[in-house]
């Protein structure tokens, strides 16, 4: 499968003025919807600015591997659960709005919101909901079940599963 992969400008999402997550959100969303527009998806946005590789590499292990979890050491590895999860994301159909409780969760809700500096979620995976299975495990900061986690159907395979990458510079 050929994984689309789409640069975007988004000059609204900054930090230095009043951060506009629903302008924000809408161009992502339009984004996303003129290149999957009504696909069910799995979607997982993440800050490139937390990972010791740069952008550019982290993108090319994410085209090449099918997952930007590109190592067992990764300190940016959050654990919720003993189960074995590949990837945390947001199931939906591709229909507007579809990024802003993403981007809420980052910069609105604790605890990341409460982060410093604010990063920006740069990078957007989009994969093929029929080529991953959720995970419901017990979320250790929050105390509830979660179900925002995700396997690879065909672990062998993930590249297959990514439909696309969106890159906001």
């Amino acid at each position: 499968m050929n994984t689309k992969i789409i640069y975007i400008n988004c000059p609204e999402y900054q930090f230095n003025k009043h951060l506009d997550l629903d302008k924000v959100s809408s161009d992502i969303d339009n984004v996303l919807i003129s290149n999957f527009n009504n696909k069910n998806v799995i979607l997982r946005g993440i800050q490139s600015e937390k990972h010791i590789l740069s952008k550019k590499e982290l993108i090319e292990i994410i085209l090449k591997t099918g997952t930007d979890r590109y190592g067992l050491d990764n300190i940016n590895e959050v654990i919720v659960s003993h189960d074995h999860i590949d990837l945390f994301g947001f199931a939906c159909k591709i229909v507007a709005p579809i990024t802003l409780p993403i981007l809420e969760g980052f910069h609105k809700w604790k605890p990341k919101s409460l982060e410093r500096p604010q990063c920006k979620v740069d990078i957007w995976m989009v994969y093929d909901a029929k080529k991953l299975k959720n995970v419901e495990y017990d979320h250790s900061y929050y105390n509830v079940k979660a179900n925002d986690g995700y396997i690879f159907i065909k672990p062998k395979d993930k590249v297959d599963a990514l439909l696309g990458v969106l890159v906001i510079e």
